[in-house]
């Protein structure tokens, strides 16, 4: 049985959130021109932290989840200014993950990179809309944003299945083989490479890839 950790102290949690915001703010243009690709993940203890054994960190609410979309778009605002004395084209997005908020980061990519990260998810032929409702305070400022609806994803592919069996006792390799059909059985879509290789894929949640210069 999974248990999650009780997240404490907010007001430390608070503050070590706007730390993290005003470092992250600064684009380093220097770097970007160097690597034409940069990006801010969401690094505060404890949602940052590795889990232990049979616990789990909980994903943030209330303000915290609050604090932590609005620091999100003050780095995107950021780096859009500081990207537009550039005076060329640019690839600027917040990746705003549902269910696992977290994982949330801003991206972005210039010259030759500049299309590096439009491939990042899969987004399906029919789109949703966000559902603003559910951000409060937040909901007008994400207004300002053009979203477009991704899944996250978990995949595995049909090599994967026959290295693991190869690795195992033959008893074990039957066992190991009903648990890949089931993961079979739960993957939404597949894709074929030219050697005929198949990559099933699950989806694990939402995303939402917001920019403010189209989609």
């Amino acid at each position: 049985m999974i248990r999650y950790r009780k997240v404490r102290g907010h007001t430390r949690l608070l503050k070590d959130i706007e730390d993290w915001k005003n470092y992250n703010k600064v684009l380093d243009l220097e770097y970007l021109d160097k690597a034409k690709r940069n990006y801010c993940k969401f690094w505060v203890s404890p949602f940052c932290d590795i889990a232990v054994l049979n616990s789990e960190i909980p994903t943030p609410k209330g303000k915290i989840r609050t604090k932590i979309i609005a620091s999100f778009i003050e780095i995107f605002d950021a780096w859009d200014a500081k990207l537009k004395t550039l005076n060329k084209p640019y690839h600027l997005v917040l990746w705003l993950f549902e269910d696992n908020l977290e994982r949330s980061q801003v991206v972005c990519a210039i010259d030759g990179l500049i299309d590096f990260y439009k491939i990042s998810f899969y987004r399906p032929e029919k789109q949703k809309k966000i559902p603003l409702q559910n951000f409060g305070k937040l909901s007008d400022k994400l207004a300002e944003f053009n979203w477009v609806y991704a899944h996250e994803e978990g995949y595995f592919t049909s090599t994967d299945v026959q290295d693991e069996i190869e690795f195992v006792e033959e008893g074990d390799s039957n066992e190991l083989l009903k648990q890949f059909k089931r993961r079979i059985k739960t993957s939404y879509r597949t894709s074929e490479n030219a050697e005929g290789e198949i990559t099933y894929f699950q989806k694990i949640g939402n995303i939402w890839i917001g920019s403010k210069t189209g989609k």
